[in-house]
C-alpha cells in the first residue's frame, strides 16, 4: 500500500571477521526484535514521527502458520470426497463405496483430530481477531475513504481465519454424518481389519 509510508530494508549479515552468518548476526526472535528496536531508536533521532510497529509479544497475538491453512485445504478436499462417497452410496455399489470410505477415513479421522488439537493452540488468535473485527467495523464507519496498510492486512487475516474456522466446522459436520460405531472403530489406534465395519461390507 503506497499510501502508508513504510520501509523495506535489506542487509548482509557479515560477522566482524567477514563471514556470512545470519544465525550469528540476526539470531533468534528475541535478537531480531532487538535489531528492530535499535533500528527504530537510531532512526527516530532524525525522524521523530517514525512509529515502531507493534511487537507480537505485546499484542499477545499468535501467528497461525501457513502449514495450518495448507493442511485445512487438504482436509477440505478429503471432506468433499467423503461427502461425495456418502451421497452416492446405494445398494449396487455399497460394498465398493464402503471400502473407499474406509480407506479415506483411515487418514482423515486422525488428521481431523490433529487439526482440532492444533486449532486449540490458536484459539486466542481467533478470539482476538473477532474482537479486532468489531473494532474495525466501527472504525470503517468513520474512515469510509481508505484503509491504511495495517488495517488492510488485518482484514485479510480475519478473512483467512474465518475461512479456516468455517472449513473446520464443515469437517466436523461431515464426521457427524458417519455412524458412531464406525467412528469408534477408527478412534482406537491399532485396529485390525475385522474391527473395520466398513471393510466387512457393514
Amino acid at each position: 500500500d503506497e499510501k502508508t509510508p513504510h520501509m523495506h530494508l535489506s542487509f548482509v549479515p557479515l560477522t566482524p571477521d567477514g563471514r556470512l552468518s545470519a544465525k550469528e548476526i540476526v539470531g533468534n526472535k528475541k535478537k531480531l526484535s532487538w535489531w528492530q528496536d535499535k533500528f527504530w531508536e537510531h532512526m527516530v533521532v532524525k525522524y521523530s514521527d517514525l512509529e515502531r510497529g507493534e511487537n507480537a509479544s505485546q499484542t499477545g497475538r499468535d501467528h497461525i502458520p501457513p502449514r495450518i491453512f495448507k493442511e485445512m485445504t487438504r482436509l477440505t478436499k478429503q471432506r468433499q470426497k467423503l461427502d461425495q462417497l456418502l451421497t452416492g452410496i446405494g445398494p449396487l455399489n455399497s460394498k465398493k463405496r464402503a471400502a473407499e470410505i474406509s480407506e479415506l477415513l483411515d487418514g482423515y479421522i486422525p488428521a481431523v483430530e490433529k487439526m482440532r488439537t492444533q486449532l486449540k493452540k490458536y484459539s486466542t488468535a481467533f478470539t482476538s481477531t473477532k474482537a479486532e473485527n468489531e473494532k474495525l467495523k466501527k472504525k470503517n464507519k468513520k474512515l469510509s475513504e481508505s484503509l491504511d496498510e495495517a488495517t488492510h492486512e488485518s482484514v485479510l487475516k480475519q478473512l483467512k481465519d474465518a475461512k479456516l474456522q468455517r472449513e473446520y466446522q464443515e469437517t466436523v459436520v461431515i464426521l457427524e454424518r458417519i455412524p458412531k460405531e464406525i467412528l469408534d472403530a477408527y478412534t482406537h489406534m491399532g485396529t485390525t481389519e475385522r474391527d473395520h465395519p466398513m471393510k466387512q461390507g457393514l
